[in-house]
């Protein structure tokens, strides 16, 4: 059964994907993004119904595997019988192989696809992969992602461009739930996977019908989060034990010009996502309003007062006629 991470990149998806990977029924490697890197250029391959053009591609996504910074353990990857494998010619196609081929190896009955980039390419996944292709969508504060992209060597860098970012892959997210039956499609949440885990992984368990394993608790002792932290600075937390205290770090740490930019461009999927609203737009619209009113024109108000008074009877009309009916 293939699972697809999906969301917005610095959510915890290591983490997340190191503690299920402690299970024997799963594998979830490191990604190569290979439809993200590769996606993006399957024109310049032309038409991959040629032998020779599908051949480069699969040789190619085999070169990122072989290349990625934690190894899949694979060895030499057989090329030709990973093509033969494919039951299309096409990236989609060869994702689910090399996936289905570490799966094999590993002995496991599942495996996830940590990208989670993947969430540009859902049409494309529930094309082929159909009702067994699942998502796991996992969301975390915009604003402590945008301050962790600021620390990382990838990425966006101002809180206008991250906002833009995760505004639009959590809609993505949210729309592809809203789409698909309730069984293929679930929600986890950062900040509950840190302060509460094993709640939060027994519901993910039981989503990926799998056994909850107490090595998921323990994943940073895993050869598999050594190999992670190795591989580079951006993964070195995956090496620590759960980090319950790494949530809402963004109000000590990003300026308020910061935030009020995130929340002004990304304001109403926060609230969407259940993250509460901290720059205190509507306060200060309320206060600006009411000043405005205190320094109008006498006369001005008294024009109004006339059409004012009629409104109000106008609605207290209409929501009394209302409560009759109901």
């Amino acid at each position: 059964m293939p699972y697809f991470m999906i969301g917005t990149q610095r959510s915890g998806s290591n983490l997340l994907r190191i503690m299920i990977n402690q299970s024997p029924e799963l594998v979830a490697p490191h990604p190569p993004h290979i439809l993200e890197r590769l996606g993006p250029l399957l024109p310049e391959y032309g038409n991959l119904e040629n032998p020779h053009a599908f051949a480069q591609l699969v040789d190619d996504v085999c070169t990122l595997v072989d290349t990625n910074p934690v190894s899949w353990h694979l060895g030499t990857i057989d090329r030709e019988k990973l093509a033969a494998k494919c039951s299309e010619r096409s990236l989609v196609a060869i994702n689910f192989e090399i996936h289905n081929l570490l799966a094999a190896q590993n002995g496991a009955r599942s495996w996830v696809c940590k990208s989670l980039a993947n969430v540009h390419y859902a049409d494309e996944i529930d094309r082929f992969g159909g009702e067994q292709a699942k998502f796991i969508h996992l969301h975390r504060d915009g604003r402590d992602v945008a301050l962790s992209f600021r620390k990382a060597i990838v990425g966006e860098k101002t809180a206008f461009h991250i906002a833009k970012q995760w505004r639009d892959e959590q809609e993505k997210a949210l729309a592809l739930a809203a789409k698909l039956p309730a069984n293929r499609v679930i929600s986890v949440s950062y900040s509950n996977l840190v302060t509460d885990p094993r709640n939060e992984l027994t519901k993910l368990c039981d989503f990926m019908d799998v056994p909850f394993q107490e090595e998921m608790l323990e994943f940073q002792k895993s050869r598999e989060a050594t190999d992670t932290s190795k591989a580079g600075k951006m993964w070195s937390n995956v090496q620590k034990p759960i980090m319950s205290e790494n949530v809402k770090k963004f109000m000590g740490e990003m300026n308020r010009k910061d935030i009020a930019i995130f929340e002004a461009v990304a304001g109403e999927t926060l609230t969407k996502l259940g993250y509460p609203l901290v720059s205190g737009f509507d306060e200060e619209n309320a206060r600006l309003k009411k000043y405005a009113l205190e320094q109008a024109d006498p006369a001005d108000l008294e024009k109004r007062k006339a059409q004012a008074g009629a409104m109000n009877e106008i609605k207290t009309r209409l929501m009394s006629r209302q409560s009759n009916v109901a």
